[in-house]
């Protein structure tokens, strides 16, 4: 689920930092998605871009990069307004969501 290889070059292998930048994420991506959900029920194609290009950069800088493709996914169709299939890509996305928390806590529970 992450590219460990990349975070640990990205942080120099300090396992405080990377527990940091986990913690982090997971405490940002919670309003992103929540961001994301409002764009897309209000047809907004411009907030769903602006949220998921974020979300997109934050799953990027540890190393996340399924996650950050499936942002990449709902970024394209807020930006070309295509927001016919963001719904079902958005579900994708909470659920692929779903997974990375569980496995991100795991990681910072076996690091403490």
């Amino acid at each position: 689920m992450l590219n460990f290889d990349y975070l640990n070059e990205v942080t120099g292998g300090d396992r405080e930092f990377i527990a940091e930048l986990l913690s982090d994420f997971l405490s940002l991506v919670p309003g992103l998605l929540v961001q994301m959900e409002q764009a897309v029920q209000a047809g907004d194609a411009a907030a769903l871009q602006h949220a998921a290009h974020t979300l997109k950069g934050s799953a990027r800088s540890i190393g996340a990069e399924s996650f950050a493709a499936s942002a990449l996914t709902l970024e394209q169709m807020g930006r070309s307004a295509q927001l016919e299939k963001a719904p079902d890509a958005l579900q994708q996305l909470l659920q692929q969501w779903e997974q990375l928390r569980h496995y991100l806590h795991t990681q910072l529970r076996s690091a403490a």
